[in-house]
């Protein structure tokens, strides 16, 4: 469970961003988790959790400095002998704002788990501090992290069934949802769906999010989730699911589900998680930005 906020303090923003692709959309989603972190005044700490990683978390240092970041630090973390450094741990509790980056979640939590360094991001999160993940990573920061193996043979199984996920432990930042941000390149947007049904199935209290290339999601610390970035962010609601077999089916066999909700979000919508309801954009007087050239 997420770490309890003592008197006097407030949770942070949990930030999810999606696989990154388009250039110009990267530096969109990065800056809002900027603008979440302290904007002009934020120091930010950039964790890399493996090689594959570390060009990315340079090229993000590199923007986060452009817009007069008060300080930038990139910090690779490789071994579970580095996320036990007090150094980085000081690090951690001098940032106002935490990224991490990874391509592996599984390996993320075998790296980060019960260690120093992941106490002290979930000790931040309960105090003020804005963190998010970067692509699949992004996963780690989840209480129920969504794991499969992506050299099973789909087509040897029904579309849904319960072999398709296996839940591991993530560092529990928040326990409300369960984030999917699989590259479409390895699965699609069916697979993405799939996964999140079965992630419901098994816990109908989760909200099942499945980022899309360049989207981003942000929980705010009154419960509600907002949408940003230029895709969509699928959202699979099982709270008022009637009912489900997977408590009796066999492994390999297909999976029912009745009573689920799902939602396509886009730019700007909302999600209440108390209330599980979704909420189109506020209207605002301030005109949008012109999409055609002007003739004159």
């Amino acid at each position: 469970m997420p770490a309890i906020v003592l008197p006097g303090y407030t949770r942070g923003p949990i930030v999810f961003i999606g696989p990154l692709h388009d250039p110009r959309s990267e530096e969109r989603l990065l800056q809002f988790f900027w603008d979440n972190a302290g904007a002009y005044g934020a120091r930010l700490l950039i964790l890399s959790m493996e090689a594959a990683t570390d060009a990315a978390a340079h090229r993000f240092a590199h923007l986060f400095d452009r817009w007069e970041s008060d300080s930038v630090t990139v910090a690779t973390v490789g071994s579970r002998a580095e996320a036990q450094n007090p150094q980085l741990v000081e690090m951690v509790d001098q940032a106002t704002g935490l990224l991490l980056l990874g391509e592996n979640p599984v390996r993320l939590a075998s790296l980060l788990g019960g260690t120093p360094l992941a106490q002290a991001v979930r000790r931040g999160n309960a105090q003020g501090k804005t963190i998010g993940g970067v692509g699949s990573g992004g996963a780690i920061l989840c209480e129920h992290m969504i794991s499969f193996d992506a050299r099973q043979d789909f087509a040897a199984h029904p579309y849904l069934h319960r072999q398709l996920i296996q839940f591991a432990p993530g560092l529990g930042i928040t326990n409300r949802v369960a984030v999917d941000s699989i590259p479409s390149d390895r699965a699609g947007t069916w697979m993405q769906l799939a996964r999140l049904l079965n992630a419901v199935a098994y816990n109908p209290f989760l909200l099942g999010i499945g980022l899309k290339t360049d989207a981003g999601v942000i929980i705010y610390p009154n419960n509600h989730l907002e949408v940003f970035g230029q895709n969509n962010v699928l959202v699979v609601d099982g709270a008022g699911m009637t009912y489900t077999n997977v408590h009796e089916v066999a492994q390999d066999a297909p999976l029912s589900m009745l009573g689920i909700q799902l939602h396509m979000l886009g730019e700007g919508y909302t999600f209440d998680l108390g209330s599980r309801t979704a909420h189109p954009p506020q209207a605002t007087d301030i005109p949008e930005a012109a999409t055609t050239k002007s003739a004159f």
